[in-house]
């Protein structure tokens, strides 16, 4: 293992990549790099006066003296202290020596002198002598350092761990990268060193002193390498939107601290460079003059190295995630003013910047929108009003309805639409001068449009709007935008206060009168959809007759009649067939869902339905899944293969849920169909081979073959099926002529897009941009028909616009080599769809530099600016649940709050941006495991449909799940919270029961970890198992991976329909069957877990337990040791979320395969994700830690299915409603083929009791 020296401060790039990091010990100091150390290693500072009297040390007016936080016991820092997720490089195992000092982060710290009653006191004094003879100690939480933080908020339901309160030894030196603005400010002991990141309350005085001239100077010198020609103004505006502990930069800042940013700029070896730049010139003019001989006396400095930016033969694939190597944000004029006031980093517009507000006319709008708010609130206040109406306006003399009436001689007529009071007339100003700045009529007032009025009551029956400030998009919305609801109601003719001029037209802007509106969208508000307006719809009911013309009535009246009254239905010769209820119609001899107590649904063949009898009932034959019996090997475990009994049941009419399709197997296949193309049409296709006595099948034996002539199954629902699937076919044969052309934006391996087009049948990945360079080699590897950008999304959006504008601009390179250029990007109008995880944090990390290190957050409007550019028909957005915690501008104040910002901004101002984009959008959470996913991972997604399209639904969940925790959306308006709940699930509804680990993996070839000391082999084995090899995961062979490594067999042929389909694929030469390397002590644990479901460090004898597993005082200790640690899986459970960051201490702990002495290998980390065993992941290195990377950054391959099923129903519907208005006529020869089909139903059956002649397991072959 390489080494440095200890007064060498390590940078992360120094813990991933020793002999990188000694190459370049002996080069020459960087620009902008700075240390400043103190004496020996016992801390004590012999010090020398200072005379500076701007410094740190001389603002403090009191001293004060630490006190302890909190109860927990402080634990001292010592040579055998480890922090929960230490030492997981793949690189460090190599090397049993333990010089290298970890780095970590310490957060609620204060720095004091133990020598002086813990006085506290500031770094400063590190380099400075106060005439006191000082030693310098730390106290704090401390939390392990990650390079990485994608798996922030990949798993919310994971148990945090807890930093450990520790009180650190003697503070060596502390160090400051002034030219990185990113870079925090460390500290070093003898034993770490630590990033100091957020204060304690107590001591928060003394690091606001001592940080804000440190923090200025880094701001002005990391920005001279950007722009060393620029001027002051252009710095003050970016210098303004700074922070520092929640306050942002003013101006004054910089005058106060001049003298000490001059002494630190010429501390800088470059200081020559740095002084000739205009802005610097400008701050320092503000220094008095003094003498270099009158600077203040500092210790010898000691310069540090910093990572090399960007270097073949480093991880690339994390250097370019890092902050410093990310260029500015690049936006489209549109998304810029949007975005304007909300993100305090540096935003380039690209193309033409927005128009400059008017403020003159922007003064005279307000002006009039206020007094109009003013004159409806007095008209609130008014004495009754004068209601007049004329039997000329009167429908009918049968009823009391009038088209017309005059409000206090205002005409009043259907379609208009009124203004009425809001819930918040208490609130009204009793003056004009009480209203506020920004107070608006929809703050007050809510809008609604006439139907028709009934002077009985003397109310108006109406449709209501919601204006934007309603829905959740709250104070992002557009002020004068309104959405038509889905509700309807009345309101007293009295509350009518005036009239509001509404366009309504799915191509309305923004009117130039602010008391004027636009409405484009409906809003439904329990689910937070926006969509198109049914504007045939509305035209059908305004030629109705007023009392009938309401749209939503009949919808109200018919929900609520289907769920309450069934409807018996019958056939052309008027005998009852089957029954219509909650919106589905069920015949006789169809298969059906109906609700379960718990787990899936139970499956029934209906055979008589009672509507009569007090109970309204069903009575059906019961209907069992082949994959719960116990079945003889060789024999596929097939959730969708169905079979029937003669046992018989009855259920109430309420608990039907769903037809299904099971027709009997040898009906399914033909020359032109398989089974593969009969399931993959619908996830509400099965198929039946068997049936048996009774629904607990005691022996396989008494098994009867099904032959098509004796299932009968109701043919009018077979007939639309068979239609159905002929038509599906026709829609997939001229999509695969012209497919819609995908554009996937920070495309990772390709998941997300693969699923979508896997489940649509309908899509193609022409283009993908992804910034790591071994995922974007993943993803060309296993997309080859796809032009892959290995460059940032920012630098294409410039290139692209500006290529395309006809600019000359540098063509940018493809960052695995930093040579090749990259291909030509599409045109507009060339992407039909988009598809983005954009990354984002949790926003639950605490940064104390939250502006830079959350900059990635601001790729929400780099993929908005993509939508704004190419304007494809649809948009698929997925993030983390935090995306949902995203607070626009809000600012840190400590450790444990936050404060200000717009709540859940990032998704407000997302919809907000599609919506104004002609988008309809779709927002919800999804459970990976709600759709065949073996692995607990909730995800959020967005979808958008450009205005005409068909906007798709989000999919049913179709598998049971073992942890049915709520996906229901909770955002908060001002003082409102809003619920959004867009996906239905509960226990006993769905069709099938959960994926478990054996389902995904058991087929999977297997293998042990071989103890590292060769004559303690670890064969813990039965006998039948002996035979299982042992792979060494330890010795220095130069390997990167423990395991299998070419063309190998498979444990088993496939035992489940996962396992098959994961199989289906053509067969590659490296299934990748191969695990990490660790160091010798782990694998050692690992080696010592029992084979037992849900086994972990606890079982480990006491001579293997390090500090954090054993003692009290330890993150562990704390938390009661909570279980998980080098923990076991159970095969009859579910994978914990598949995260970046996968080992046996890592936060996602529970990794060891359930059978084997091992953690789980990377193809089995990929099955858990729903890849097939073809797909192949590229590492730079072949880094197995990389290719993990990869896995747990990607969207399960099951959810991008489902929703792609969705989005294939959205293009069926247009695609078909546009083939019927076009008048195509289906050939008499497709009717026979239905009919042909149909008749198959009536083929002779074997006689009953006969045994088939196939041998057991050759139900293979059907595959």
């Amino acid at each position: 293992m390489s080494r440095y020296s200890r007064k060498v401060r390590p940078d992360p790039f120094a813990i991933s990549f020793p002999d990188e990091f000694e190459a370049r010990g002996s080069d020459s100091d960087r620009a902008g790099e700075r240390s400043n150390a103190s004496g020996p290693p016992d801390s004590r500072s012999p010090s020398v006066a200072s005379n500076a009297t701007s410094t740190s040390l001389g603002k403090r007016k009191a001293v004060r003296y630490r006190k302890p936080e909190g109860r927990t016991k402080e634990v001292v820092e010592n040579a055998n202290l480890v922090i929960h997720g230490e030492n997981d490089s793949e690189e460090l195992f190599e090397d049993d020596t333990d010089d290298q000092k970890p780095i970590r982060v310490l957060d609620d710290f204060a720095i004091f002198d133990p020598k002086h009653s813990c006085e506290m006191v500031m770094l400063d004094a590190l380099e400075r002598d106060d005439g006191v003879d000082r030693q310098f100690e730390a106290a704090g939480m401390v939390s392990s350092y990650y390079e990485n933080d994608e798996d922030d908020g990949q798993d919310d339901d994971a148990q945090e761990v807890q930093p450990l309160r520790v009180r650190l030894t003697a503070i060596l030196r502390f160090t400051i990268n002034y030219a990185v603005e990113t870079d925090p400010f460390y500290i070093e002991t003898q034993y770490a060193w630590y990033i100091l990141r957020s204060p304690s309350q107590q001591y928060r005085e003394h690091w606001q002193h001592f940080c804000t001239p440190h923090r200025i100077a880094q701001i002005v010198i990391s920005h001279a390498s950007q722009k060393p020609k620029e001027l002051y103004p252009d710095f003050l505006q970016r210098f303004v939107s700074k922070t520092l502990l929640g306050r942002t930069f003013v101006e004054g800042d910089i005058r106060e601290n001049v003298l000490d940013i001059r002494d630190i700029i010429l501390d800088e070896h470059d200081s020559s460079k740095l002084l000739a730049a205009p802005y610097i010139k400008h701050i320092l003019s503000w220094a008095p003059y003094r003498p270099v001989s009158s600077r203040p006396t500092r210790r010898q400095q000691i310069r540090v190295k910093v990572p090399l930016k960007l270097a073949l033969g480093h991880d690339v694939d994390l250097a370019v995630l890092k902050a410093e190597n990310q260029g500015p944000t690049r936006v489209t004029p549109r998304i810029a003013k949007l975005a304007v006031g909300y993100f305090r980093d540096e935003i380039k517009v690209v193309g033409s910047a927005p128009p400059p507000v008017n403020k003159a006319v922007l003064q005279a709008n307000r002006k009039r929108a206020r007094k109009q708010l003013w004159n409806l609130i007095e008209m609130t206040r008014r004495e009754k009003p004068k209601i007049d109406y004329s039997k000329n306006h009167k429908v009918n003399v049968r009823n009391n309805y009038y088209t017309e009436v005059t409000i206090d001689k205002i005409p009043y007529k259907i379609g208009d639409v009124v203004i009425v009071p809001g819930d918040q007339v208490a609130a009204m100003p009793t003056e004009e001068s009480q209203l506020d700045e920004d107070d608006q009529v929809h703050n007050y007032f809510w809008f609604a449009r006439i139907l028709y009025f009934v002077m009985e009551n003397q109310v108006a029956h109406i449709q209501w709007f919601n204006h934007g400030s309603q829905t959740f998009i709250g104070e992002l919305a557009h002020p004068q935008e309104l959405f038509l609801a889905d509700q309807c109601g009345t309101t007293p003719l009295r509350d009518i206060v005036g009239k509001a001029t509404v366009h309504v037209s799915p191509n309305s802007i923004p009117p130039d009168k602010p008391y004027e509106y636009f409405c484009k969208f409906m809003h439904a508000l329990n689910i937070g959809a926006f969509s198109s307006i049914d504007r045939a719809r509305l035209e059908r009911f305004s030629l109705l007759s007023p009392g009938d013309n309401c749209p939503v009535c009949p919808l109200v009246e018919l929900r609520e009649n289907m769920e309450k009254i069934p409807r018996e239905l019958k056939d052309e010769l008027g005998t009852t067939n089957g029954v219509a209820f909650g919106g589905k119609t069920y015949h006789y001899e169809d298969f059906v869902l109906y609700r379960a107590e718990k787990g899936p649904a139970n499956i029934g063949y209906i055979t008589g339905i009672d509507l009569h009898a007090e109970q309204l009932t069903v009575a059906a034959r019961m209907v069992g899944r082949i994959a719960d019996l116990d079945l003889p090997a060789g024999t596929l475990k097939d959730e969708r293969q169905l079979y029937l009994t003669d046992e018989k049941t009855t259920f109430q009419i309420k608990d039907l849920l769903k037809v299904i399709y099971a027709p009997c197997l040898d009906s399914i296949l033909g020359p032109q169909h398989t089974l593969e193309d009969w399931l993959n049409l619908s996830y509400d296709h099965f198929y039946v081979k068997y049936s048996f006595p009774t629904l607990k099948v005691k022996s396989w034996n008494d098994k009867h073959r099904i032959s098509c002539g004796k299932l009968n199954v109701c043919t009018t629902c077979c007939r639309e099926r068979l239609q159905k699937r002929r038509l599906i076919q026709q829609f997939l044969n001229a999509q695969n002529v012209k497919p819609l052309r995908t554009l996937d934006l920070f495309g990772g391996v390709g998941a997300f897009s693969r699923g979508l087009v896997e489940g649509s049948g309908s899509l193609k990945i022409t283009h993908a941009i992804e910034i790591s360079p071994s995922a974007a080699r993943t993803f060309s590897r296993n997309s080859p028909q796809t032009v892959v950008f290995n460059q940032c999304a920012n630098e294409m959006l410039q290139y692209i616009i500006k290529s395309q504008q006809g600019h000359s601009v540098e063509v940018p390179k493809q960052k695995f080599d930093d040579k090749s250029p990259v291909q030509v990007p599409p045109k507009p109008g060339e992407v039909d769809v988009i598809v983005a995880g954009f990354p984002c944090q949790s926003h639950s990390t605490l940064n104390m530099f939250r502006n830079a290190q959350d900059a990635k957050s601001n790729l929400i409007l780099t993929t908005l600016s993509y939508m704004d550019h190419y304007s494809p028909r649809f948009g698929y957005f997925e993030n983390v649940p935090g995306f949902l915690r995203y607070a626009l501008n809000a600012d840190q104040v400590d450790v444990h709050t936050t404060r200000g910002g717009v709540q859940s901004g990032g998704l407000k101002l997302f919809v907000r941006a599609l919506l104004d984009m002609n988008y309809q959008v779709r927002i919800g959470q999804l459970q990976a495991g709600h759709y065949g996913t073996p692995q607990r991972r909730v995800r959020f997604f967005i979808v958008a449909a450009k205005e005409g399209e068909v906007l798709p639904e989000f999919p049913e969940p179709t598998h049971d799940f073992p942890e049915n925790k709520t996906l229901e959306i909770k955002i908060r308006v001002g003082d409102r919270l809003h619920r959004l709940s867009p996906v239905r699930f509960a226990d006993g509804i769905a069709h099938h029961p959960f994926v478990s680990i054996a389902d995904s993996i058991l087929d999977l070839p297997r293998f042990d970890w071989r103890h590292p000391k060769k004559s303690r082999d670890f064969t813990r084995r039965t006998d039948k198992e002996s035979e299982i090899p042992s792979q060494d995961c330890h010795s220095k062979d130069g390997r990167t991976y423990c395991g299998f490594q070419g063309k190998i067999g498979y444990f088993k042929p496939p035992q489940t329909r996962y396992q098959l389909s994961a199989r289906s694929a053509p067969e590659t030469t490296d299934i990748q069957q191969y695990t990490r390397r660790f160091d010798s002590k782990k694998v050692v644990r690992v080696l010592n877990i029992p084979l037992l479901a849900n086994a972990d460090y606890t079982s480990l004898p006491r001579d293997m337990h390090d500090w954090q597993l054993v003692d009290p005082s330890s993150a562990m200790g704390r938390k009661n040791y909570r279980p998980g640690a080098y923990g076991r899986t159970d095969k009859d459970s579910i994978f914990q979320t598949t995260v970046t960051h996968m080992e046996p201490t890592a936060k996602q702990s529970r990794v060891l395969h359930p059978r084997d002495h091992r953690m789980f290998t990377v193809r089995e980390l990929a099955r858990s994700q729903g890849f097939p065993d073809n797909f192949v992941f590229e590492a730079l290195g072949n880094k197995v830690v990389t290719m993990h990377r990869q896995i747990g950054n990607a969207v399960p391959l099951q959810i991008g299915h489902a929703l792609g099923r969705e989005l294939r129903e959205s293009l069926l519907q247009k695609w078909n409603t546009m083939r019927e208005n076009a008048t195509v006529i289906d050939s008499d020869d497709e009717d026979e083929a239905i009919d042909a089909t149909l008749q198959q139903q009536c083929q002779p059956e074997a006689p009953r009791g006969q045994v088939e002649s196939d041998e057991e397991g050759s139900d293979m072959d059907i595959y």
